[in-house]
C-alpha cells in the first residue's frame, strides 16, 4: 500500500513525529498510554505491515518486562501493599509506575520504527543542513545509529557463520570470545566507514557555506492545513498538562484512573494527534474508493 502519510512535506512529518515523543513523555496515564499504543502500532501497520516492529518484538517485550519487574524491586513506596518478599515491599504503585513507563519507552522506539519509513535521510538533511549542517548531520546519525549497527552485525554474523563461527553453538566460553569477536569486527567496521564518510564530506565542503539541495519539496496547501492542524492540538494538549490533566499521581498515593473533563478533553485532542496519519491513510483510502 502506498504510504500517503510520506507525501507531505518533511516539516509536517518531522513536527509530527517530535510532537508524539513528547507526548509519550508528558502525559503518564495509563489509559493515555495504553491507548496511544494501540494508535502507534496501527501506524506501524500501515506503514510497513508492521515488518519493522516484528525486528523489535523481543527487545520490546523484555523491556516491558523488565521495567515492571525492577521498578517494584528498587522502590517500595505506595500504600496499596501486594505482597512481600521476605522484608521487601512489593506495591501496586511501583508496579504501575513501572508499567506506564515501559509503555512511554516502548511508544516511542515503536514511532522510531515509523519514522525511519517516513523520514529517509535525505527528508531530515532538507530541513536542517541549510540553517544547522552540524546538527542535521548529528540528529541524522544519531536516528540511524542503532538500525545500522543492528544491520551490520547480521551482515558480520552471516559471514563468520560461512566460516563455522557462530554464538548459538558449542561451549559458554567458546560463544562468550566468538561474541566479542563480533564486537570487535562491529567496531572496527563501523570506526572505519566513520572516517571515510568525514573524509568524504571535508573533501566535498559539508558545512563550508551554503548547502543545494538535491530533492525540493514544496510547501502545499494540504501541508499549511496539516501543521495548523497539528500545532493546535499540540497547543490545547501542553495548556491541558500544565494545569495537571492528562497526568496520574503514583506517588506517595496513586490517584483514582478515572477522568474528568477536562481529562477527556485532553485525550479526545490526543487522540486526534496520534491519529492524524490514520486519517490520512484513511481519507487516500476513501477517495481511491471512490474513483474506482
Amino acid at each position: 500500500m502506498e504510504n500517503r502519510f510520506a507525501r507531505f512535506h518533511p516539516l509536517v512529518s518531522f513536527l509530527f513525529y517530535a510532537g508524539s515523543v513528547s507526548l509519550l513523555i508528558l502525559m503518564l496515564h495509563p489509559i493515555f498510554l495504553g491507548t496511544a499504543l494501540v494508535i502507534i502500532v496501527l501506524i506501524n501497520f500501515f506503514h510497513d505491515r508492521l515488518s519493522g516492529l516484528r525486528r523489535w518484538k523481543f527487545f520490546l517485550i523484555t523491556t516491558f518486562i523488565l521495567m515492571i519487574i525492577l521498578n517494584p524491586l528498587f522502590n517500595e513506596r505506595g500504600r496499596h501493599l501486594l505482597f512481600e518478599v521476605g522484608t521487601h515491599r512489593v506495591t501496586l504503585e511501583a508496579v504501575v509506575y513501572g508499567g506506564m513507563n515501559a509503555m512511554s519507552i516502548i511508544g516511542v522506539i515503536a514511532l522510531f520504527v515509523s519514522y525511519n519509513v517516513v523520514m529517509p535521510p535525505n527528508k531530515l538533511l532538507f530541513l536542517f543542513a541549510k540553517i544547522l549542517p552540524q546538527f542535521a548531520v548529528l540528529l541524522m546519525l544519531t536516528l540511524r545509529f542503532i538500525p545500522l549497527m543492528r544491520r551490520r552485525l547480521e551482515e558480520i554474523s552471516v559471514v563468520q557463520r560461512s566460516k563455522g563461527i557462530s554464538v548459538s553453538h558449542g561451549k559458554w566460553n567458546r560463544r562468550v570470545r566468538t561474541g566479542m569477536l563480533y564486537v570487535q569486527t562491529l567496531l572496527t567496521y563501523s570506526l572505519e566507514e566513520a572516517i571515510q564518510t568525514a573524509d568524504s564530506m571535508k573533501a566535498r565542503g559539508y558545512g563550508m557555506g551554503t548547502r543545494s539541495s538535491y530533492e525540493y519539496f514544496k510547501f502545499r496547501n494540504a501541508d499549511v492545513l496539516a501543521i495548523i492542524y497539528l500545532v493546535i492540538l499540540l497547543s490545547l494538549i501542553i495548556y491541558c498538562r500544565s494545569f495537571g490533566y492528562g497526568f496520574l499521581t503514583v506517588y506517595p498515593v496513586m490517584e483514582a484512573w478515572k477522568l474528568s473533563h477536562l481529562d477527556m478533553g485532553a485525550l479526545t485532542c490526543y487522540l486526534m494527534f496520534l491519529c492524524f496519519p490514520l486519517f490520512v491513510e484513511a481519507g487516500g483510502w476513501y477517495r481511491w474508493r471512490l474513483s474506482n
